[in-house]
């Protein structure tokens, strides 16, 4: 707890109530040097809950969200159809276990401990049915896994465990010339996950033999119409399909 925790600063740009005073601390010094922050993460909410509207209006009833954080604020238990089963999964035991107690009376959702380096792991007890479409969401997640932990195989290993339909959705901090790059990674150096930025060309790097959706990679505040507002800039996303 002394340890700022990047899902509890998620949770207090959104608004949220779960920060601690370290978190609101950390969080805060992020903002001073990059106030666009805080609305980069709203841009991040939107495409999460337009990519989840979309994804259950073409029937899928599975949702896997990779390094959820906190489920509060509009996530995706809350939009996903009745009847759908939704597991989330974080690798911080704090976050784990706030999740569970306030998933307690929501039927077809529940939290799980995990760490996206382990994703075979993760697939193997997740309890969702392989055999049929899954959606899985990886938000503002990939850009907390370094280029040592291979992040492109731990997607190539979840496309093989994936049926035909599944698709996969993802955001990503950008890392582009006119983005305060430094100070974001700064930021959350001393927190509980380091923030790494990437390139749009790195990020399609990462999703090789994955079927990219139109209108492919583009800023978050545009998904899916590139033609929209580019928003903040900090933010990339892109839909996926086995």
């Amino acid at each position: 707890m002394d340890t700022p925790n990047v899902a509890r600063m998620y949770d207090y740009y959104l608004g949220g109530t779960e920060a601690t005073p370290v978190d609101q601390a950390a969080a805060e010094q992020v903002l001073a040097a990059v106030p666009q922050v805080r609305i980069a993460v709203q841009e991040n909410r939107g495409f999460l809950e337009r990519v989840v509207t979309r994804l259950a209006a073409a029937g899928i009833r599975q949702f896997l969200d990779i390094g959820s954080g906190l489920p509060t604020q509009r996530n995706v238990h809350e939009i996903a159809p009745p009847g759908a089963r939704v597991v989330y999964v974080d690798y911080d035991p704090y976050v784990v276990d706030r999740s569970q107690a306030l998933l307690a009376d929501v039927d077809g959702a529940t939290c799980l401990l995990g760490d996206v380096r382990e994703m075979a792991d993760i697939l193997d007890r997740c309890g969702l049915d392989f055999s049929r479409p899954v959606a899985v969401l990886m938000l503002a997640v990939l850009n907390f896994v370094g280029d040592e932990d291979h992040p492109a195989g731990l997607l190539t290993l979840l496309r093989k465990r994936l049926a035909e339909g599944s698709h996969l959705a993802v955001s990503h901090g950008a890392r582009e010339d006119a983005n305060p790059v430094e100070e974001i990674e700064t930021g959350y150096r001393r927190t509980s996950g380091q923030a790494v930025l990437r390139t749009r060309e790195e990020v399609l790097d990462l999703l090789a033999g994955w079927q990219v959706q139109e209108p492919g990679v583009v800023y978050g505040a545009q998904w899916p119409h590139a033609d929209a507002e580019p928003g903040t800039r900090l933010t990339f996303a892109v839909l996926c399909r086995v």
